[in-house]
């Protein structure tokens, strides 16, 4: 009878980050790339807000305002991973690591109780490296995989012998190996939901729904899984490099570019291991994720990228179905044979020419790996030191025909227009921007200055002024807020005025909170004041409503916001002076 242990460790990237640090400790850690990158790995602070992997890094910002994301530093990831493991070879050989973060050692020899052992491997980590790990502790490597990830995180399950069966049939069916979502659908669909369902199926008809899958599925579903442990990993069966565009692409050119880049980057890797490929996969994501792709499978295998150069184009041809933009281009070599693969004789003038052009690229990956990239550069290279031509022509769009009846949209009259309804991303669910980016933007524009007016807060006051003041533009500190059905602008003119805001959003909140403790923090931001809870802290504010009524609370300090019909109105039916305040949440509309 076999005991083997899955370790599992927690959030492992995240943790490693918080376990260096000690400052990122009980606060929400991500670890992902910014701008249009993705979660790699949510601290358990951070999942509590609803951030999941891979969720896109900017909805993960929209749902905790506050969160850190950190990029990744994979040297220190495996040297974490290394340590990890490190604990369970003091006990047994025979250790399989499937990933970073994740393996099973066999304790079937070892004369201590595996509990015992097990307890103090967890202890071991926690206490050396900081950081938790959950384990389960089976007959089997599906039983044991389970009862680790069933109560993560810090999970402690064991599972005797002969309670395999019992253990894993009230569980949905999902828990399976070899059943995703569309699998898990198709047998909820036939009625088959949980594990125990999926064991009792006659073989015939469950060969129905999974065909030749059915027979092994049927095993695990009654907690029979002879899968071996496998102590030394496996080589890698492929190498693959994706690039996610900082804004959505049509330039077929510059894609191009970009997978004979990768293809650069991925055969120095196949020729490093002394290795050559023979299957190719150019997969898309279109601006609305989804996805296609397309894969070729080469007459002979190669190591050397300029084999594939011409099929690249062709194959992202074929995987472009849809004529919109992309967000994401990536590049697989697959059926991966060990050695170089030669099928001419040396003799033959083609096959000379072919071991020049190996020499050559072994040549050329020595001098980038001592040099530099840049060192040698191929036309593509070039290509990719300039931005996308649809990109520059949105840009010289927004900066000058974005509306050409506006004199704002000429670049003789920037100096006179400013931003007056910017929000951050402290506006809950409401915007893209955090403070700093609002700045760079207004900035980069040549605006003279910027109001910030976050939905009833000003959690980015202090960070918007600092980078106003670093950049040299002048800053406007706001909030938004609803006296009835109508928006309310609140702008600082003095001290004072700071002081009455802050006291006002801040009474509000707590009468916000306690109208529906349940409610969102968009709801509880959005909560409407009642016209009496201004009165004697109007001073120092400046105002912009629609609402007129609220003019005679703010002498003199009053603007009523510029719409088509007050504008009409303005020089005959109202005395207050027209304000524009045209909302802004996103740096571009590829941004919503």
């Amino acid at each position: 009878m076999r005991t083997l242990v899955h370790l599992d460790a927690d959030a492992f990237f995240a943790a490693v980050e918080q376990a260096s640090d000690s400052r990122l400790r009980g606060k929400p850690v991500a670890v992902g790339g910014e701008k249009r990158g993705i979660i790699a790995s949510a601290s358990y602070e951070a999942r509590s807000f609803g951030i999941y992997t891979p969720m896109p890094t900017r909805q993960a910002r929209r749902l905790c305002p506050k969160l850190i994301v950190l990029p990744g530093d994979f040297e220190r990831y495996e040297q974490f991973s290394n340590w990890m493991f490190g604990y369970c070879y003091d006990f047994t050989p025979e250790v399989e690591q499937t990933s970073i973060d994740e393996g099973y050692f066999d304790l079937s020899a070892v004369p201590k109780p595996p509990v015992e052992i097990a307890l103090t491997i967890r202890k071991a980590i926690g206490q050396k490296l900081k950081i938790t790990v959950s384990e389960g502790i089976g007959t089997n490597k599906l039983v044991s995989a389970v009862a680790s990830k069933l109560t993560k995180p810090a999970a402690f399950n064991e599972v005797p012998p002969g309670r395999e069966a019992a253990f894993l049939h009230p569980l949905p069916n999902h828990w399976l190996p070899g059943v995703g979502p569309k699998t898990s659908e198709r047998l909820n669909a036939a009625g088959l939901v949980r594990i125990c369902h999926v064991a009792a199926i006659p073989l015939e008809m469950l060969e129905l729904l999974l065909g030749s899958q059915a027979a092994s599925v049927r095993q695990f579903a009654r907690g029979i899984d002879e899968r071996p442990l496998i102590p030394a990993r496996e080589p890698q069966k492929s190498f693959s490099q994706q690039e996610t565009f900082a804004t959505d692409l049509t330039d077929e050119e510059y894609v191009n570019a970009t997978l004979r880049c990768m293809a650069d980057n991925l055969f120095s890797k196949v020729r490093e291991e002394g290795r050559c490929i023979r299957t190719l996969t150019v997969k898309v994501r279109y601006n609305d994720m989804a996805e296609d792709q397309a894969s070729e499978s080469l007459i002979e295998p190669t190591d050397l990228e300029t084999d594939v150069y011409g099929r690249l184009h062709a194959m992202l041809r074929q995987a472009w179905k849809r004529r919109v933009s992309l967000r994401l281009v990536s590049l697989k070599l697959s059926n991966v044979y060990d050695g170089r693969f030669r099928s001419e004789l040396a003799l033959e003038v083609s096959a000379q020419r072919q071991d020049a052009r190996g020499r050559l690229a072994l040549v050329i990956d020595e001098l980038r790996r001592s040099r530099g990239r840049s060192v040698v550069l191929r036309g593509h290279d070039f290509r990719l030191r300039d931005a996308p031509r649809e990109t520059i022509a949105a840009e010289v769009t927004r900066l000058t025909v974005h509306n050409r009846r506006s004199p704002i949209a000429n670049r003789q009259w920037a100096d006179c227009y400013v931003p007056l309804r910017t929000h951050s991303h402290y506006s809950f669910l409401d915007s893209t921007l955090s403070p700093t980016a609002i700045i760079e933007l207004a900035r980069h524009h040549g605006l003279p200055s910027v109001a910030l007016t976050d939905a009833g807060n000003l959690h980015g006051a202090v960070e918007f002024v600092q980078a106003a003041r670093q950049a040299g533009v002048k800053p406007i500190l706001g909030a938004e807020v609803r006296v009835g059905d109508k928006a309310l602008l609140l702008y600082v003119e003095s001290a004072q005025g700071y002081n009455n805001l802050c006291r006002l959003l801040s009474r509000h909140a707590e009468l916000a909170a306690a109208n529906d403790v349940e409610a969102s923090v968009a709801t509880q931001q959005r909560f409407p004041f009642r016209r009496e809870e201004l009165d004697g802290f109007t001073g120092g504010l400046i105002a912009v409503s629609e609402d007129t009524r609220l003019a005679e609370m703010f002498p003199r300090r009053f603007y009523q916001i510029a719409m088509k019909q007050t504008v009409q109105a303005s020089t005959t039916e109202s005395a207050n002076p027209v304000a524009a305040c045209p909302p802004i949440h996103y740096a571009t509309p590829d941004d919503r």
